[in-house]
């Protein structure tokens, strides 16, 4: 298994609420946890809910490479069921930025793992904030094991929105994909 370390700085934007991206993980996956008799979702450390059902995590930096713009986002949320026979984790969220395509990656115990290549669409632009709407996103082999086997690498999850702040750090460069799990 293949991990990618990252350490990420404090940016000036990380108290900006529009700032960060929108996503519900897999539709069918919280209709089966909430469901269930003692399924449960909680989110916090900064994770919300938006009026859409979808869970925000707010940005906190973004850092730039060579090869990618790594965007570090708050919260976490947990998805439970089975009397904890199923655990899911999605926590202190990133999202490495390369031209049209970027990969998602969460904190896991020491180390912080990629479970998903996000498809961005064309961007839009509005006023300071660069955003991608309804961006697709296809799980890895990481983000498979997360789930326990049950969606395997290639599934689609639910779109995914992004809002980062234009220019400076969060400018996306043109570099191949982080690694291939």
């Amino acid at each position: 298994m293949e991990t990618v370390r990252i350490i990420v700085e404090p940016s000036p934007f990380s108290e900006r609420a529009d700032l960060g991206f929108a996503w519900s993980v897999k539709d069918s996956f919280l209709q089966y946890v909430r469901g269930m008799r003692d399924g449960n979702v909680a989110w916090g450390a900064g994770a919300a809910v938006t009026s859409e059902g979808e869970f925000h995590f707010p940005l906190l930096a973004a850092r730039r490479f060579a090869d990618a713009t790594m965007l570090s986002f708050g919260g976490n949320v947990q998805f439970t069921a089975h009397h904890g026979l199923l655990s899911v984790s999605i926590g202190e969220p990133r999202i490495a930025l390369r031209d049209g395509e970027a990969d998602l990656l969460i904190h896991a115990g020491d180390a912080v793992k990629r479970i998903a290549v996000i498809d961005l669409p064309p961007r839009i632009q509005d006023g300071d904030v660069t955003m991608w709407l309804r961006c697709g996103v296809t799980l890895v082999d990481h983000g498979a094991e997360l789930f326990g086997g049950t969606y395997p690498a290639g599934e689609s999850l639910a779109p995914l929105t992004l809002r980062v702040p234009s220019g400076g750090a969060a400018e996306i460069p043109s570099a191949p994909r982080l690694g291939q799990n």
